[in-house]
């Protein structure tokens, strides 16, 4: 076991990976909203993002067991998986043409509390009466953003909300195939299906692009790439109880991304809603944390 201050210092890190993870994800977001409102079809936006990864992943696969590394039974579940790979940034880089960055940032952080109400029905997980308030609280901080009952609500906040629950299904079904498959083995079949999927659809779409806006969708294929690594580090050295609430470090950077970029400052509406859903995931983590304590001493 190690000793507190070992302990410590591994969470310092993991939680400096964590920021960084999220800096490098809400960057790549900020990117996909320039491109999107420069009229790139998204599936042409997301079919590059793939097809810019493959070299990175061909060497990971040929230096790491060759093609038997990424051997598989689960079709079915990796198909799904690939399937909701696509809806989901589809459906939130289509909401960025005109939804501001941060008022999107905030309704897609509903997908914790949809994975925690899943869990019951799919994991059989239990879920007390504290978690369960804080998940009818976070959705009634993304309805407040919304603004339902106003007459101004858009449609691409339902595509956000669509992909966060896209997301939730990501996650899930992840969680389903760790199980028999390795990380890798997910990811591979996961970028693969999205570039063949996303190209195929975006062949009859295509448009030429110049170089500098094929460097934008490169970068965004190295920001998705370096957060996911960061992330992975972030979850292997700290304890998921105090690296989690940096994950809500997203709506800061959305917040600053969206006013030095794009001008954007969010209303009155949405600062409500991050406080509640922000406030809601905090005391959703405490809960678990406190749980876990709890078991511990028993």
């Amino acid at each position: 076991m190690l000793p507190d201050t070992a302990i410590n210092s591994r969470n310092i890190r993991a939680i400096l990976f964590m920021v960084v993870a999220i800096f490098f994800m809400s960057t790549m977001d900020a990117v996909a909203k320039l491109l999107v409102q420069a009229d790139y079809s998204v599936l042409q936006i997301l079919a590059i993002r793939g097809l810019v990864l493959m070299p990175a992943l061909c060497f990971w696969l040929f230096t790491h067991g060759g093609l038997g590394s990424i051997r598989t039974r689960q079709y079915k579940g990796h198909a799904l998986r690939i399937i909701l790979g696509v809806l989901a940034p589809l459906l939130f880089f289509l909401s960025l043409k005109k939804l501001p960055l941060a008022d999107a940032t905030v309704i897609f952080f509903v997908s914790p509390f949809v994975m925690t109400a899943l869990s019951v029905p799919l994991f059989k997980e239990k879920v007390g009466i504290h978690r369960w308030s804080a998940i009818v609280v976070g959705f009634m901080g993304v309805l407040f953003v919304m603004q339902p009952t106003s007459g101004l609500l858009e449609v691409e906040a339902f595509m956000v909300l669509g992909g966060s629950l896209c997301y939730c299904g990501i996650m899930l079904t992840g969680r389903v195939l760790s199980r028999t498959e390795t990380t890798f083995t997910i990811i591979f079949y996961s970028n693969v299906g999205l570039m063949l999927i996303t190209g195929a659809m975006a062949f009859f779409t295509w448009e030429p692009m110049p170089l500098k806006d094929i460097g934008l969708v490169a970068l965004m294929a190295l920001l998705s790439l370096a957060g996911n690594i960061c992330l992975i580090k972030s979850f292997a050295l700290g304890e998921v109880g105090v690296i989690a609430p940096f994950e809500y470090t997203g709506l800061l950077w959305a917040v600053l991304l969206g006013f030095f970029v794009f001008g954007d400052f969010p209303a009155v509406n949405v600062w409500i809603g991050v406080v509640i859903i922000a406030g809601s995931g905090l005391y959703m983590i405490y809960r678990e944390n406190l749980k876990h304590g709890i078991d511990r001493q028993g």
